[in-house]
C-alpha cells in the first residue's frame, strides 16, 4: 500500500521533550482520496500525531512521506509548500481581518492568482462570499470553521489535516461542517482528522484508527468500526483481555 499512499507514517515516535514521546511508535498508512479519521480516548496523543506530521511537534524517530516524498523534519512553514494543509482547533483565522481578507492573505502567502484559487474557494463555500466583508470575529463556529478550511484549501493541498473540526459546535453545525468536508474528499483530496465525536466521526470517514498510548490499537473501515465492541471498551476503560487484532483495510 505504501507504494499508492497519499500519507505513511512509519513507527513514528514525537514529544515534546526529549526522552518523553507522546507519539509511541505509530504506523498508518492514508490512501489517496480517502477521509481517515484519527480517535482514542483523552491523552491517546491523537493531536500529538498529527502535529508532528505537520512539523509541529518534534520528531525523533520514524519518517513521514507524503506521496513519496520524505517530510519528516520539514518545518511546519514549509508544510503548504510539500502540498499539506494544516486547521489547528483554535486560532485558525484571524479574527480582526474580513473574510476576503483572510482568504487573500492566504492567497498571497502562495503567490496564488484570484481566478485560480480564491474563485474555486468561493464557489465551494457560497457563504464565505456572501459575507466576504465581514470580519471573521463576527462569524459563527461552523462559519469559522468553514473560512479555515477555505484558507487551507487555498493553496491547494493534497493533504488536509483537522484537529477537532466540530470541538464547541452544536451537531447541526458539525453536520454542516462535517458535509464540507465530504466536497473536499469528492474533489480529490486526502483528509485526516482528529476527533472526540466518535460516532460522527466514524459516519464521515471511510477508515479510522484508535489511538491508545501514543500508538494505533485498531485501524479499519469505519463502518466496521461502528459495530465494534473494542471501540466502547477503550473508551469506557475497560481491560479487554485479549490484545486487539488490527484490522486488515
Amino acid at each position: 500500500m505504501s507504494d499508492t499512499a497519499a500519507l505513511v507514517i512509519e513507527s513514528l515516535e514525537a514529544g515534546y521533550e526529549p526522552g518523553l514521546p507522546i507519539v509511541r511508535g505509530a504506523c498508518l498508512a492514508l490512501r489517496r482520496g480517502e477521509i481517515f479519521a484519527i480517535l482514542g480516548p483523552n491523552g491517546a496523543g491523537k493531536s500529538s500525531l498529527v502535529k508532528a506530521v505537520a512539523g509541529l511537534v518534534p520528531i525523533s524517530k520514524g519518517r513521514v512521506l507524503l506521496d513519496g516524498r520524505d517530510i519528516t523534519r520539514t518545518p511546519a512553514h514549509r508544510m503548504v509548500f510539500e502540498g499539506l494543509a494544516f486547521v489547528p482547533q483554535t486560532e485558525n483565522v484571524f479574527i480582526n481581518l474580513s473574510v476576503a481578507e483572510n482568504l487573500e492573505l492566504a492567497a498571497a502567502i502562495v503567490k496564488a492568482k484570484r481566478r485560480d484559487q480564491l474563485d474555486p474557494v468561493y464557489a465551494m463555500f457560497p457563504d464565505l462570499l456572501r459575507q466576504r466583508a465581514l470580519p471573521a470575529g463576527q462569524l459563527s463556529g461552523g462559519q469559522r470553521q468553514m473560512l479555515a478550511v477555505a484558507r487551507a484549501l487555498i493553496a491547494k493541498p493534497s493533504l488536509l489535516i483537522l484537529d477537532e473540526p466540530s470541538a464547541g459546535l452544536s451537531p447541526l453545525l458539525v453536520s454542516h461542517v462535517f458535509n464540507k468536508l465530504r466536497e473536499v474528499r469528492d474533489a480529490g483530496l486526502t483528509v485526516l482528522l482528529v476527533e472526540q465525536n466518535v460516532k460522527a466521526a466514524l459516519a464521515l470517514a471511510d477508515r479510522a484508527a484508535v489511538l491508545v498510548e501514543g500508538k494505533e490499537r485498531i485501524v479499519g473501515r469505519s463502518t466496521d468500526l461502528l459495530n465494534d465492541e473494542r471501540i466502547a471498551e477503550l473508551y469506557l476503560g475497560r481491560h479487554t483481555g485479549k490484545q486487539a487484532v488490527k484490522e486488515g483495510a
